[in-house]
């Protein structure tokens, strides 16, 4: 090899490292601290920081991951707020209340779209929104966003009012399977954690979920619970949130095609295997990576649909706040 060509070849291999280098400096790291984050020991919460943990996420952007458990979505709430905790997960109609009570709360990155199952038993004939009318329906609460989106598609597609042509009956996502199993009532609203379990027993399928009414209502895909943080922490440790941000994208593309991820913590869950394909499935179909640019306003005609179904009541408030999102940590 010539001289010339040989400090071709050194150029450019030098050329490759630095540029190499370089990527791996454009990575977001954090600034080493702690990062506590709020989340369910169990259901689609658990895998961001199960996953963030096994394959060491938080170490390689810089910063380490603290995990704490919680009983119910207010004490998640009350940590961002008092400062107990930097991240959590909250669904979009929580957020925009604290935003509107004055909490700086700000979610920094979508997690789920709306994954609630409609379930009926396997031999029933029941297949949309129109064949509920006049059966016996089960929901969480008259004032969940779930049954609202219900009522929102049966009126307006179907001009059903199924507040009053169909017998509802509140309860407890476990209360609400037990009355189906004992064929109290026909069709159910059911938990995405819970739904997978009973349709691989082979009793019970499931027809629909509230993501396919959102899309027959014409609303765009947008996320239901949305990773959060607050704008006070936002900008003492911007690094630390763009660096979880950036650990999150790399947890969603791991669920998206490591299966052994989904075993691991599925028998953590104490999923059957057939339970655990059909839950996998499902929430590969649902988890999101990103924000869209017309996510806030995807969010808003959310809103306004859901207003002028049941009413300002239910949802707590009058409007939404004027920001609730931010692209400037994805």
């Amino acid at each position: 090899m010539s001289l010339l060509k040989r400090f071709h070849t050194t150029a450019a291999a030098l050329f490759l490292a630095a540029a190499s280098l370089g990527a791996a400096h454009a990575e977001p790291i954090g600034d080493g601290g702690k990062i506590r984050m709020m989340a369910s020991p169990y259901g689609s919460q658990s895998f961001i920081p199960f996953v963030i943990q096994k394959f060491e996420l938080d170490k390689k952007y810089g910063f380490e991951l603290e995990r704490i458990t919680f009983a119910d979505s207010k004490a998640s709430s009350a940590a961002l707020q008092t400062g107990s905790a930097e991240i959590a997960i909250q669904d979009w109609n929580g957020l925009a209340l604290m935003r509107n009570a004055g909490i700086d709360v700000i979610g920094i990155a979508p997690f789920i779209t709306y994954v609630t199952t409609i379930v009926v038993p396997a031999d029933s004939e029941i297949e949309g929104i129109p064949d509920l009318k006049g059966k016996k329906f089960g929901i969480f609460s008259h004032t969940s966003t779930d049954w609202i989106f219900v009522e929102a598609a049966a009126s307006k597609k179907y001009g059903i009012k199924l507040s009053k042509e169909a017998e509802l009956q509140e309860g407890a996502p476990t209360l609400l399977r037990g009355a189906l199993e004992q064929g109290q009532i026909d069709a159910t609203l059911m938990f995405s954690s819970i739904s997978p379990e009973m349709v691989a027993g082979g009793k019970f399928k499931e027809i629909f979920t509230i993501r396919d009414v959102t899309e027959e209502l014409g609303l765009p895909l947008a996320p239901y619970l949305i990773i959060s943080s607050t704008e006070r922490y936002a900008k003492e440790k911007p690094e630390n949130l763009k660096a979880f941000v950036a650990a999150y994208k790399e947890v969603f593309d791991i669920l998206m095609t490591d299966d052994s991820v989904w075993q691991e913590q599925g028998a953590n869950m104490k999923l059957s295997p057939g339970a655990l394909v059909v839950y996998r499935d499902q929430m590969r179909r649902d988890l999101l990576k990103s924000f869209e640019p017309d996510t806030a306003e995807t969010l808003r005609k959310t809103f306004a649909i859901l207003k002028e179904t049941a009413g300002s009541q239910p949802l707590g408030m009058e409007e939404l706040p004027e920001t609730m999102l931010t692209l400037e940590f994805q």
